[in-house]
């Protein structure tokens, strides 16, 4: 895959999960999104836009553990 169609389709799944997580829904499928993303994003640590997807990834799975975490609080 090359490295345009890549970020592409990073960007994509970083949209669908911020969507996501606009609206609290699937956590656990967004934390396990981010997670895959961020892998791919260790393979492309030197192209230039791949830091500002990686940073803003790395945001929303924060943001999304957050989530899941007090979702667990809150059942208890």
């Amino acid at each position: 895959m090359e490295v345009e169609s890549l970020i592409t389709s990073l960007l994509e799944d970083l949209k669908v999960c911020e969507e996501y997580l606009k609206k609290e829904v699937r956590v656990d499928l967004v934390l396990r999104m981010l997670e895959e993303l961020m892998e791919r994003l260790d393979q492309l640590k030197n192209v230039v836009e791949i830091k500002d997807i990686e940073e803003k990834a790395r945001i929303l799975y924060h943001r999304a553990l957050t989530l899941a975490t007090l979702n667990e609080e809150v059942k208890k």
